[in-house]
């Protein structure tokens, strides 16, 4: 079924600036950079920042964020970002997140507000036994590798100040798919939970029973005020994060059942894809990847089981697609946990 659907896409100026842009601006220029050389190619003037409302694009934050890694030494601007986002972000979204009752609801308010809160990233959830968990992948456009990097800090160290803040009773662990970088003692320094590097997915973990205990001096009025605020806000999310819930619901969607439901032609897809350095193929493996090594690693799933999942009938060639995803066999990986 074609469905009438809203994305936003990298192009698109429908990211509040105040949530990362202007913190990234305003630490770069604390080091020397001018706001001439920050915003170079991305239509921003400083002048156009001084406004709360302002939008842009992700393609204008990965921009101003290319000029500052061209120019300054590899620093914990990331992490200093992240941390203002709570501390000096002034904003419903925050408003509404300092006053929810518990984790379970500030996660349904950052799922339903992605877009204002953080929308670099999306969140697959997933239950096993008493511990829940989050695979984190980027969402909006795959970019280089030290840009992703920067979206992973700035939110890691979001988190982590939010959980200091709010929940410090609660522990959450953090494994991360990239080798320990040169600079891993600031990810100590700013993140205060156990974080591990290496590892075959981004996930997030925590106990389900910590998802229900009360936020200390949460104000439902405050909470219900900035709920209001919100509702004028988009809830859409970015074209590769619906695609990838697409693909994950029904492993055998191809091009042309993705490019029906969006109601687009194949090639306007294709074409809407390479616009963000991606295509079909890649955005498949990596949205069933997620899906079949968090299944493999955390739900002790069998090869039959997760190749019936996948709807391929040979076992032999399911292993070969996993050792396309992973560079291991299903076994090697297992043995590696």
């Amino acid at each position: 079924m074609a469905h009438q659907l809203t994305f936003f896409e990298s192009h698109h100026k429908v990211i509040p600036c105040i949530g990362v842009l202007v913190p990234l601006v305003s630490m770069a220029q604390i080091q020397g950079m001018s706001a001439s050389k920050i915003l170079n190619g991305t239509g921003l003037t400083y002048d156009d920042l001084l406004n709360h409302d302002l939008t842009v694009s992700f393609d204008q934050i990965e921009t101003c964020f290319e000029n500052i890694f061209s120019q300054l030494p590899y620093n914990e601007i990331s992490f200093q970002v992240g941390k203002q986002y709570f501390y000096q972000n002034h904003t419903p979204i925050k408003t509404a997140l300092l006053n929810a009752r518990n984790l379970n609801q500030a996660i349904r308010i950052i799922s339903r507000f992605s877009l204002i809160f953080f929308p670099f990233t999306k969140f697959d959830k997933f239950i096993v036994g008493k511990k829940t968990h989050f695979v984190v992948s980027h969402g909006v456009k795959q970019s280089s590798e030290h840009c992703e990097r920067f979206f992973t800090e700035v939110m890691l160290s979001m988190l982590s100040t939010f959980f200091n803040w709010r929940f410090p009773e609660i522990t959450i662990t953090i494994e991360l798919p990239f080798n320990q970088p040169k600079h891993f003692e600031q990810y100590f320094a700013y993140i205060k939970h156990p974080v591990t590097f290496s590892k075959p997915l981004f996930l997030i973990s925590l106990d389900s029973d910590s998802l229900n205990i009360e936020q200390a001096s949460a104000c439902n009025l405050l909470r219900h005020q900035a709920m209001q605020s919100l509702q004028a806000y988009s809830k859409q999310s970015c074209l590769l994060s619906q695609l990838a819930k697409l693909i994950q619901n029904d492993p055998t969607t191809t091009l042309e059942l993705a490019a029906h439901y969006f109601s687009l032609s194949p090639a306007t897809l294709k074409r809407k894809l390479r616009l963000h350095n991606t295509n079909f193929k890649y955005e498949k493996d990596l949205a069933l990847k997620h899906l079949t090594v968090f299944d493999l690693m955390h739900n002790a799933a069998s090869n039959q089981a997760l190749s019936d999942k996948l709807a391929i009938s040979d076992l032999t060639n399911f292993r070969r697609m996993f050792k396309r995803w992973t560079g291991k066999t299903p076994n090697e990986l297992r043995l590696a946990k």
